[in-house]
């Protein structure tokens, strides 16, 4: 008996490496339109709709005090990293401005959940 074939998913992404990379993409425009998300959003954010969240407003996926603190990140337009904490998982969070033609054209969420023990590994 063979394995099953992973579910595939239509590439909403433009560029092949950034669909696959195992974290979570999400690529916004200025007002919180998603604009593009990889597989991993893509299956993270099943029960929310995974690839049809493409085109809606980041916004209307978050509640308070969550909208706010990503509308205040965002205003900002620079590049903010935390971590969050759930379910005993640590998932460290990074969002940044993304340019096009050195015109600003939104921000980009990218997600990374963290193994229990990270190294430190220190360079000289």
């Amino acid at each position: 008996m063979s394995a099953q074939p992973e579910a595939q998913f239509p590439s909403p992404m433009s560029c092949d490496w950034a669909y696959t990379y195992p974290a979570e993409i999400m690529v916004c425009a200025p007002d919180g339109q998603i604009l593009e998300m990889n597989r991993t959003a893509i299956r993270q954010y099943e029960r929310e709709g995974g690839a049809r969240m493409i085109g809606s407003n980041v916004f209307d996926h978050h509640r308070e005090p969550a909208t706010s603190q990503l509308r205040t990140i965002i205003a900002r337009k620079q590049t903010t990293t935390y971590t969050t904490q759930k379910e005993n998982r640590t998932t460290l969070v990074r969002i940044a401005p993304w340019f096009q033609e050195e015109e600003y054209a939104g921000f980009v969420l990218m997600t990374f959940e963290l193994p229990e023990h990270l190294p430190d590994i220190v360079k000289d």
